[in-house]
């Protein structure tokens, strides 16, 4: 791209000061202001020209939209900082003589931009609280606890919070932690990148969305097993963070495997946050805005792809301090939320900061019990399943409820997925007895084979066991499968096993596909395994594979598979 813009630059670009467009004083000064602590001029712009669609809406197509863009692009070619390809967004210096809203005006008046605002440098929204509560009171008023009765958590499933870094050694969160970002220096931790806590906030968000679940310590997020990834948005022991940079962060989780993404800041309603957040679902991901702690009135905007999250008290009505209506799409308990500090340590604290996270867990639990949802699906079910606490113009679509949003999210998976009435190839016996299975240690298994089967989106094969019956007694379903696509990187694989009581399939989980074509697979059932095994001793699963390029409008996928060996073991608990 910056050969583009030098290419333009040759071509009689023209300094952003003297663009030569008339503007009025109040035009100038009255769109943008400063907020100290809150937001505050940088002296920079993220600027978006018109897109090739919006443009071709207009009735401007082929040669003339792309003249149209190039001359938007020349206009402030002398002022670019940066050029962001995934959503065709430049940051630019404002010029000398000029200011954000002399800028802003200046540019929209040619008629070739779609936004040009101040990348404003934004602060975590956190109101600071001393502790009140000794429990994490929001749980029970979201019906969490019955949530996890449906389901706990997939470790396949990546929560990320794009905030002032974590404690990578907190012990809640260390064991379910991937490697992140930091955006401020744009390097991957892995590649060196900083993501330690500069002050505790980033650790206490990262808490409120997954931190680790049934571990005898400390507290839960919304999901017990769900992989948290930290992206460090600030390198200012205050925490601030440039919008740009906040954006940066949120685009590289959803990249690098997040499904669902928040970011704690102030600043909501610039029109950049939602090119952010339909880049994002564009990757098959949700981002989370905090709607703000200073009582306004969101009414003037509505973002369509970016989920905006208000703060509820425990009385179930707005709390205080939380921005509200129409611009928030749903509320979150916010006030007193007891999570992870910096040091391994627990603190309460509010704000929508604290709301903002815990939607974005919940939604990261719904991928976990259907990880086949689209993020459209995701949102309509978080939307439609929210309960109703007072008038959409203040609540927007109410406060999130974890356990009706879990059981919706496993309905879309029985009515899209469930394979009853997929043809099926039934295993082969090879090797093995009843005795090998009862006594695993052995080292033997059964073995069955299947012959490979060609198609695309959605090919299953179900394997039958024969073993003995009992209830008392942990099943364990190992099994190697081949299954080839390309590229491998894009595919998943579900299990499902037979449940004999209810007539029907039970979603056990899914892997992803590595590039090797040979996948291993390793489920355990530690509840009541004997609903798996009928009363002649027979266990049936079914393994599901489906294009992950689906969800980027690119072709299905076309899979070979075959269960190339399968082992079942039955272990006295």
């Amino acid at each position: 791209m910056s050969g583009f813009i030098r290419m333009l630059s040759g071509r009689g670009s023209i300094a952003l000061g003297i663009v030569g467009v008339a503007v009025t004083a109040s035009a100038q000064s009255s769109r943008y202001v400063e907020v100290p602590g809150v937001k505050e001029f940088t002296g920079e712009m993220i600027v978006r020209p018109l897109q090739p669609d919006r443009l071709a809406k207009m009735g401007i197509t082929g040669v003339a939209a792309q003249t149209k863009i190039a001359r938007a692009i020349s206009r402030v070619s002398n002022q670019v900082l940066r050029y962001i390809p995934e959503t065709g967004e430049m940051v630019i210096q404002v010029a000398r003589g000029s200011n954000e809203n002399s800028t802003s005006a200046a540019l929209m008046a040619t008629g070739d931009y779609q936004y040009a605002e101040p990348n404003y440098r934004l602060y975590p929204a956190r109101i600071p609280n001393d502790p009140q509560y000794g429990q994490q009171w929001h749980h029970p008023k979201v019906q969490s606890d019955r949530a996890w009765d449906l389901n706990t958590g997939s470790s396949l499933i990546i929560s990320a919070v794009v905030d002032t870094g974590i404690d990578t050694t907190h012990p809640d969160l260390a064991n379910i932690r991937v490697p992140g970002y930091n955006s401020v220096d744009r390097k991957s931790e892995i590649d060196g990148g900083d993501v330690t806590d500069i002050n505790g906030h980033g650790t206490h968000v990262a808490g409120d969305s997954v931190a680790e679940g049934n571990n005898g310590r400390g507290v839960s997020g919304m999901g017990w097993n769900i992989r948290i990834m930290g992206i460090r948005t600030s390198n200012s022991p205050g925490g601030g963070a440039s919008q740009a940079d906040i954006l940066d962060g949120a685009r590289w989780a959803a990249d690098n495997g997040a499904r669902s993404i928040s970011a704690s800041y102030s600043g909501v309603g610039g029109q950049a946050i939602e090119t952010t957040g339909q880049y994002i679902k564009g990757r098959n991901a949700l981002f989370f805005y905090a709607a703000g702690n200073d009582a306004r009135d969101l009414s003037g905007f509505q973002y369509q792809h970016t989920i905006v999250v208000g703060a509820s008290n425990q009385g179930d009505t707005r709390a205080g301090f939380s921005a509200f209506g129409r611009g928030v799409n749903v509320f979150a308990p916010g006030v007193s939320i007891l999570s992870t500090t910096n040091g391994g340590g627990y603190g309460f604290s509010d704000g929508t900061s604290m709301a903002t996270p815990i939607a974005n867990g919940l939604v990261a639990l719904m991928f976990s019990a259907n990880p086949t949802l689209t993020a459209q699906q995701a949102q309509n079910i978080l939307y439609a399943t929210c309960d109703n606490i007072g008038p959409r113009s203040i609540y927007g679509n109410g406060r999130i409820n974890s356990f009706r949003a879990v059981s919706a999210a496993q309905a879309q998976l029985a009515r899209e997925v469930m394979p009853n009435g997929i043809a099926t190839t039934e295993g082969r016996w090879i090797t093995g007895s009843v005795n090998d299975i009862l006594n695993p240690n052995t080292g033997r298994y059964y073995e069955v084979q299947s012959v490979f089967r060609n198609g695309g989106f959605g090919v299953a094969e179900e394997v039958t066991f024969q073993t003995s019956s009992s209830s008392s007694t942990v099943l364990s379903l190992k099994l190697t499968a081949q299954v080839q696509a390309v590229p491998a990187t894009l595919a998943t694989a579900q299990i499902f096993a037979y449940n004999f009581s209810t007539g029907r399939y039970d979603y056990l989980g899914a892997n992803p596909v590595s590039t090797n074509p040979t996948t291993q697979f390793s489920r355990s059932i530690q509840s009541n395994p004997g609903r798996y095994v009928d009363s002649s001793g027979q266990v049936k699963f079914v393994i599901r594979t489906f294009s992950n390029g689906t969800y980027f409008n690119r072709p299905p996928i076309q899979f070979s598979m075959r269960t190339s060996y399968a082992r079942l073991s039955i272990a006295s608990r």
